[in-house]
């Protein structure tokens, strides 16, 4: 509350600074250009409240006199070049309504637009738009270990990171939950190779493809670690992109398009009612 009594009184100051007339008719303006009048309740809503009472009055003055030579612009516009003034206006016009209906109309949606996607919806649109949904690069499904070259756990490793069986996976998972070691292991999500080259760097040497397809299962060494990679999956470049990967995309396209049908659904219904209740009508030539 303390903080706030500062910005109330630099108000308080810019209003008094610029009254200088004690007549009630002239209190609450501050300019004139003609017959048009500059009120001070308009510059009390521009002041930004974060002002102090200096930067305030220079502030307020800036805006007086920005204010008075678009006044004179504003005139001498109209009286050289009035059919370019007309041309703006109708142009602020149509802007103005266009943007009073994308208001309208957004307001309407919200307050109907159903927002719950189901799986089932997903997958649907998923599995008819495949040909919308290609990667820009490869990705992989792969199970892979970071150990110090000294780690105990080498051995173990060695002999069970096929993970050709259910009891190799579940000794890994029992391995990868030792400090010493780090483990990444999801068999259902997909990754780009690039996100995995980033945690083994040594994997840059090596050509993606020729890594993806022909290189599935590798033990490499670089400086103080061993690291174990298992490639289980794979899709490659210019394929079709997974599910999980899409998946917000696809809620987007949805919403999309159900806010495409209820502001058209809104269009018609409004085209209607004018129609039904003679509030408008196409005249024919």
């Amino acid at each position: 509350m303390t903080n706030l009594l500062p910005r109330f009184f630099a108000f308080i100051w810019v209003i008094l600074l610029f009254i200088s007339c004690k007549s009630e008719s002239n209190e609450k303006n501050l300019a004139r250009f003609k017959d048009v009048y500059l009120n001070k309740s308009e510059i009390i809503n521009e002041v930004p409240i974060t002002l102090n009472q200096e930067d305030s009055a220079i502030f307020a003055d800036n805006y007086i006199h920005k204010w008075l030579v678009n006044q004179m612009i504003m005139d001498k516009s109209e009286e050289m070049i009035p059919m370019e003034v007309q041309k703006v206006e109708k142009k602020i016009n149509k802007y103005k309504m266009s943007l009073i209906s994308y208001e309208f109309e957004q307001f309407y949606i919200n307050k109907r637009l159903d927002t719950s996607i189901s799986k089932y919806q997903i997958s649907n649109y998923y599995d008819n738009h495949l040909d919308d949904f290609v990667l820009n690069d490869y990705v992989v499904k792969c199970m892979y270990l970071q150990v110090p070259k000294k780690s105990k756990f080498i051995k173990e490793i060695k002999k069970n990171y096929s993970l050709t069986n259910e009891e190799m996976i579940d000794e890994i998972m029992k391995i990868g939950q030792n400090e010493e070691v780090s483990l990444y292991y999801n068999p259902e999500e997909w990754v780009f190779f690039d996100d995995l080259m980033k945690q083994i760097p040594i994997l840059e040497k090596y050509s993606k493809i020729e890594f993806i397809k022909k290189k599935k299962k590798v033990i490499l060494e670089f400086n103080n670690y061993i690291y174990f990679v298992n490639v289980f999956d794979y899709i490659i470049k210019n394929g079709t992109s997974p599910l999980s990967f899409e998946e917000n995309k696809i809620k987007s396209i949805i919403l999309n398009q159900r806010a495409k049908s209820l502001r058209k659904k809104l269009r018609q219904d409004l085209y209607n009612d004018g129609i039904k209740n003679n509030l408008i009508e196409k005249i024919r030539q």
